[in-house]
């Protein structure tokens, strides 16, 4: 596990962020992410006889996913070049101090951002939900306004300009996307899935026209977004950030399963995200970006990304299985996996024959 320790992170600062010694206090270990360590912290020093404090954020490279057999994540490298390129597109991100490939320091590869206010909403809490459909009800809509913004922001940016995502022609993007998480899908099934494969076939079968590629945040949902008060304040977790078509993100953001379902559905389910209507998602987006979004193209990413969710939770228990992990985590998955399938199977059921 790396070494994310107060006094590790003071030797790392001092000298870096500071030309004199940095005090690390206030550090605080956040879980809720399965990618990454992530710890906040502050630091302290003394500059020109006055004491300055900053909120810093380090994301470091797992255990799990350093010793991991299949890599179902992105480089952190690429994860942090793709915040430090959205720092000139119109999105709320955190600011990017440096990258940091030398593991001597913490025990692996990390990158330290700044630290922004505000939570991230959890679809499935009935709380949450029941804070975000009022934000949808809102007159001024800000929040559901400011989740179409950021992702026009995220689809304005060039992902020949990120350093480490391969940018891909738009007729190889459907196929790509495929060929990679049917790999993956075969390399973890523990048992055989007469649906999943069904699905592949549909995936196959229907794939659209795609006439342009950007980035993609890859994660483009609520629950990886800051929210104060009402407004967004960041997206966060671009560990999945590559070339693909800008569709994928919103196919994405549409899922059952990110409006909170699991085994019932949630009480508004044509609210995307438990927070904006589907089809006025679609409208809102077409009128930043200019970009038509056609149901046929939404339906497909929207598959392929039922499709991604199974196979990660399968891969989760795949790891604890093989004892890769010991993270009990990953044995919840099998809890998530009825909810997904039924998802899976209401967008395809028409097309069965």
């Amino acid at each position: 596990m790396p070494d994310i320790s107060t006094e590790s992170l003071s030797s790392y600062l001092s000298g870096r962020l500071a030309d004199d010694e940095v005090t690390v206090t206030d550090r605080v270990e956040h879980v809720e992410g399965w990618s990454r360590d992530t710890v906040s912290f502050t630091a302290s020093w003394t500059e020109d006889g006055e004491e300055v404090e900053e909120r810093l954020v380090v994301r470091a490279e797992s255990e799990e996913q350093t010793n991991a057999d299949l890599q179902l994540y992105g480089e952190i490298e690429t994860e942090f070049h793709a915040m430090d390129a959205a720092q000139s597109a119109d999105i709320p991100v955190p600011e990017t101090y440096w990258y940091e490939d030398d593991e001597s320091h913490l025990g692996g590869r990390f990158f330290l951002v700044e630290h922004i206010p505000g939570e991230a909403p959890i679809t499935w809490s009935p709380k949450w939900r029941s804070q975000l459909y009022d934000m949808w009800d809102s007159d001024d809509r800000t929040l559901p306004h400011q989740f179409v913004d950021a992702a026009a922001g995220v689809h304005s940016i060039d992902p020949a300009a990120v350093d480490g995502i391969e940018d891909v022609p738009p007729d190889e993007i459907t196929k790509r996307e495929i060929d990679r998480w049917e790999s993956l899908y075969r390399e973890t099934v523990l048992v055989e899935e007469p649906l999943m494969e069904e699905a592949l076939e549909w995936l196959k079968h229907n794939q659209p026209t795609v006439d342009e590629t950007t980035l993609v945040h890859g994660d483009f949902r609520v629950g990886n977004m800051l929210v104060d008060d009402g407004t967004m304040t960041g997206v966060l977790d671009w560990e999945f950030a590559r070339a693909g078509d800008p569709l994928f993100d919103i196919g994405y953001a549409s899922m059952d399963y990110y409006a909170g379902k699991l085994i019932n559905e949630p009480e508004r389910p044509e609210l995307a995200c438990s927070l904006l209507e589907r089809d006025w998602f679609y409208d809102e987006y077409e009128k930043r970006t200019g970009r038509t979004v056609t149901q046929e193209r939404v339906k497909f990413w929207r598959v392929l990304s039922i499709f991604l969710v199974i196979t990660m939770c399968i891969g989760g228990m795949h790891r604890y299985h093989e004892a890769q992990s010991d993270d009990v985590r990953n044995v919840w998955f099998q809890y998530m996996l009825p909810g997904l399938r039924e998802s899976l199977l209401d967008q395809i059921r028409d097309d069965r024959t």
